[in-house]
């Protein structure tokens, strides 16, 4: 048989299981899609120009794809069979291969097949119930199956037809031959025609099985290194001895010869290479035991450890588990694993979780080390880690090399990079989680972080009302966004916040309590469907309108640089950036932190003076700032009560909330950071000590102590379900979150729990003579006519209205999200569809410009663009347009609550899971409210991934006594959750790993 005689027909008209193109151009790796792999399959036997694609659903999309391929429409493609598509074909008369497009073979299996001399050769898999061993009920049903040679096998797809044979095909049809190629072959069987099988032996793959494919490439772990060592120019692999469990059961000896021969004065890794070890169906990594540096010349240590190894096997070993030895690397600079795509999506990105301190080859995969650094890298742009960890390039270039030689992209490989700077690599194996469902689309992801790279670029001009000679963007600052909304938001959560608050809101406040008026500077930006702030525009807004233009610009180049060179203190920007309120401490902090970064001892005193300002009037004014929500309750209840259409209510409540809510919130906010400011000045000025401090603020309540006395009182019969439902239902986890419950949907779970441990009596308190005579001294370098007990009072009016204010104006916000339900289910959407509005679109539905088939098209359009956000990985803080592409997390401060020290087992949640929380320590995401209900579970500690000091669960931890660590940032969040039980010592300041 010449190359260029047989021709190959790909039979591709049917509509896959799943997804929403064609399997031939579904994505497999590297950028590849299944045609691609096929046509790789069979160009050691024919052209491409003897290749034809017989299609019927998104044949033109295949087409487009592959313009060089012969084609073939299949009629009626909906209603036919696969062998109605073959026989549709139009045949030329030459010899031919059929196969299934969904299906892919080694070369050497297709060039095996055709060596068979028959009329009709079969490709058979006889290992085919080994590819079902993780695979479902339903997958085993519909296998094709046949006997062959008295034993079931099953059918693969490949099928080959001599000339004679095809001139038969084109005068058959389905009707009278079968729906199946097992039909045809029995069928041209009893015809006489000479029938031959060839078995692939497990050498295959379907398309719909991720298994499958990974499956293909690669073998155990010792098998992996065997086939990949000698074909690396970038990398090395240790030579290795690899032996079964059996074999040395049957001869020991002979492997110990074998074993010192290999490693002559050597120390020695003994590892394990399981079967159900880093196989392609299961990673089952660290199942097994691995034990390091084992005297090579110590028969008695290798055995014990071989022994060791097979014993981690268990009783369910075969023999066939492999044991590896190689000799142990030493002086290594660093070591660590590499994800080749994200776990979660199959988003394609590195990334590297390395340490370089220790010269552990395991710290990272024992988690022996918390000292680990994590890089991640977008695939699209690979020369961009030179920018970030140039000490990661040689092992990219490796990782890159094993991408090619296996034509895989989803990898787990362990590295070392030498003193000598050579890179290791001691284990290769599939990520084993499935992403069919999920489908990330890599251009679409490069194409969004490309458009976010300009975005950014754009961002560096300053608008006409702020200074500053450059923007920072970071997810934590101010209003952090990532604490509220998340860093990926839905729509209509995204819109509502920057509606209600970040549009406008934000910079009236600060304009009204004496700073800097930035309108229409915006707070919140988006990359690629994530909240961003500003942090010029945030800067400029915090310095106040008193001081001159010119120091009003050095105080704001001096803070961008301070955060600049400070990256870390993004979630504590007014704490250790900005200088806001006035503090007794605050000239020589001032001094210490600005006049290295250009200003001058002048400029520090013009920024106290007006500081003293600010401060000195914001102990008076609370009560006319927060006004307004009495009012906001007054018109709450008009609108709710009124005749207006649905939609009409809901634009009603959230103007009402914006107008007379958020506002307000603004002021009582801004008016406890002044609060906490000032107490935080006494402690480190030595006025006050931090018990002191923290006895204080136990010492009064606010709504959330309200809230748990309440429950306790309706857990004694004293208050009523009803009214325990009027008085809280309102709040919900995902305050601005329209598919989390609002707490009245669901009583049982967040109004019923109690626990008595947190309703405290309060404890009476009273400051010293000698600290209301320090408090008097501070206010008298303030202003007039104050006196220390008005402090107190304020300090204590401000904590509660703080609360209080949130607690009202989220009434309104909670009931819109009821209303938008309400809509919802007039016009048939559902809660998570829901979630894809704006409140623009509410606006224009109330208009009448856009109507529900508008709605439902911009539904499905956010949707798709939503996806892609999700699988997009961006840093928590921004400089520059590179960090785009290439970032290393940096791990956050906690802030520390309480100075107690807990141990328990840990608990995420990450939604609002029916789990037993007694005694846990809970981790969430966020800081927010609507997890109140946490506390009455009898949880032992409390760590969120955002969230500032004045957050609103670091007031109410701190008020019952709650050791808690507020906003520990992503990588020791996730560091954290996967641990099984940590020690949470917020005196010392320690989250650490017990378990």
């Amino acid at each position: 048989m010449k190359k260029n005689e047989i021709e190959v027909y790909l039979l591709g008209a049917g509509r896959p299981a799943q997804g929403y193109k064609p399997t031939a151009l579904k994505s497999i790796a590297l950028n590849t899609r299944a045609m691609d792999w096929q046509l790789h399959s069979f160009e050691s036997v024919t052209s491409v120009e003897n290749i034809t694609f017989l299609g019927g659903y998104g044949i033109d999309k295949v087409i487009e794809k592959y313009t060089f391929l012969k084609y073939q429409v299949i009629p009626n493609w909906q209603q036919g069979s696969v062998l109605h598509t073959f026989l549709s074909a139009q045949f030329t008369g030459r010899e031919l291969l059929a196969s299934y497009s969904d299906t892919v073979f080694h070369q050497e299996s297709i060039t095996e097949l055709l060596k068979l001399d028959a009329d009709i050769v079969f490709a058979i898999d006889t290992c085919w119930k080994n590819r079902f061993e993780s695979r479902s009920e339903t997958d085993i049903k519909i296998a094709e199956t046949m006997i062959v040679d008295e034993q079931q096998v099953e059918f693969t797809g490949l099928i080959y037809f001599s000339a004679a044979v095809v001139k038969v095909l084109s005068t058959l049809s389905s009707a009278e031959v079968g729906r199946s190629f097992i039909d045809l072959i029995n069928y041209l069987s009893k015809q006489g025609y000479t029938v031959a099988s060839y078995d692939v032996t497990g050498h295959w793959a379907e398309f719909n099985s991720f298994q499958d494919i990974a499956h293909f490439m690669l073998g155990t772990k010792s098998e992996t290194l065997a086939r990949l060592a000698p074909l690396l120019k970038h990398s090395t692999i240790g030579t290795q001895v690899s032996f079964t469990s059996l074999a040395w059961q049957q001869d020991y000896q002979k492997i110990l010869r074998k074993i010192k021969a290999r490693f002559t004065d050597c120390r020695l890794v003994i590892r394990s290479s399981s079967i159900d070890e880093d196989n392609w169906y299961s990673s089952n990594a660290g199942g097994f035991t691995s034990i390091l540096d084992v005297d090579g010349n110590d028969e008695n240590k290798v055995s014990k450890a071989v022994d060791d190894v097979i014993t981690s096997f268990g009783q369910k070993q075969t023999g066939e588990d492999q044991i590896l030895v190689q000799e142990l690397l030493s002086e290594v600079q660093a070591a660590g694993v590499v994800f080749t795509c994200d776990l979660e999506s199959g988003a394609p990105y590195y990334r590297f979780n390395f340490d370089d301190k220790t010269q552990s080859t395991e710290s990272v995969t024992a988690g022996t080390h918390s000292d680990l650094r994590t890089v991640l890298l977008n695939r699209s742009s690979p020369e961009k880690i030179i920018n970030i960890a140039p000490e990661l390039e040689p092992v990219l270039v490796a990782i890159q090399e094993l991408e090619q030689l296996l034509g895989f992209d989803k990898l787990d490989i362990e590295f070392a990079i030498a003193k000598t700077g050579q890179v290791h690599i001691f284990q290769v194996r599939p990520i084993t989680i499935n992403h069919d469902d999920i489908g990330v689309d890599e251009e679409l992801v490069a194409a969004q972080l490309n458009n976010a790279a300009l975005q950014f670029i754009k961002q560096q001009k300053p608008s006409p009302f702020v200074y500053g000679n450059k923007t920072i963007l970071a997810n934590m600052p101010d209003w952090n966004p990532a604490e509220i909304i998340g860093t990926r938001p839905k729509p209509l959560a995204f819109s509502l916040y920057r509606h209600l608050i970040t549009n406008d809101i934000w910079a009236q406040q600060r304009a009204e309590f004496g700073y800097r008026d930035v309108n229409p500077a915006p707070l919140l930006v988006a990359l690629c469907g994530q909240p961003y702030i500003d942090c010029r525009a945030s800067i400029n807004s915090f310095i106040p309108a008193a001081v001159s233009e010119a120091t009003a610009q050095r105080l704001a180049n001096a803070y961008l640089a301070i955060l600049a060179d400070n990256p870390n203190f993004h979630d504590k920007i007014e704490f250790d950036v900005l200088f806001t309120t006035w503090t007794p401490d605050f000239n020589k902090k001032a001094q210490i932190r600005l006049l290295s970064y250009g200003v001058s001892q002048q400029d520090i005193n013009s920024l106290g003076v007006a500081l003293k300002k600010i401060t000195y009037q914001a102990l008076t004014r609370l009560t006319d700032d927060t006004a307004s929500i009495a009012l906001l309750n007054k018109r709450r209840e008009l609108i709710e009560t009124s005749e207006l259409t649905v939609i009409d209510k809901i634009y009603s409540l959230l103007e009402d909330c914006k107008r007379f809510g958020t506002l307000a919130f603004s002021h009582a906010a801004r008016a406890n950071f002044v609060a906490m400011s000032l107490l935080k000045g006494f402690v480190d000025s030595g006025l006050l000590t931090d018990l002191r401090r923290e006895q204080f603020l136990k010492s009064f309540t606010t709504v959330a102590g309200n809230f748990s006395r309440d429950k306790s009182s309706y857990a004694k019969g004293k208050f009523s379900l009803q009214e325990l439902i009027s008085k809280y239902g309102h709040l919900r986890p995902g305050t601005y979150d329209v598919t989390t419950q609002a707490y009245w949907e669901d009583p049982a779970r967040y109004l019923n729990s109690v626990n008595d441990s947190i309703c405290h009596q309060l404890q009476a308190f009273e400051f010293s003579d000698d600290e209301i005579s320090s408090f008097t001294k501070v206010l008298a370098e303030l202003g007039p006519n104050l006196s220390a007990q008005q402090l107190v009072n304020y300090l204590v009016e401000s904590t509660q209205a703080r609360e209080f204010v949130k607690f009202e104006f989220t009434r309104n916000l909670s009931r819109a999200l009821d209303y938008c339900l309400h809509f919802g289910h007039e016009e048939g959407l559902s809660r998570d569809e829901l979630a894809f509005l704006t409140f623009n679109d509410i606006k224009q539905v109330k208009l009448n410009v856009i109507g529900l088939a508008d709605i439902k098209s911009l539904i499905k359009m956010r949707k798709q663009s939503h996806s892609i956000t999700c699988a997009i990985e961006l840093p928590s803080f921004i400089q520059k347009d590179i960090d785009i592409f290439c970032f290393e997390r940096f791990a956050s401060q906690p802030n520390f609550v309480t100075a107690s020290r807990v141990e328990g087992h840990t608990q995420r949640l990450n939604k609002h899971q029916n789990i037993k929380l007694k005694d846990k320590i809970v981790l969430i995401p966020q800081a927010d409210p609507g997890f109140d209900w946490l506390f009455s579970h009898g949880i032992a500690g409390l760590i969120t991934q955002y969230g500032g000091a004045n957050s609103h669960m670091a007031i109410r931890a701190a008020e019952i006594g709650l050791p808690a660590a507020i906003g520990v940032g992503e990588k020791l969040y996730e560091e954290i959750a996967v641990m099984q039980q940590v020690e949470l010592d917020c005196g010392n300041q320690i989250i650490r790993c017990i378990v």
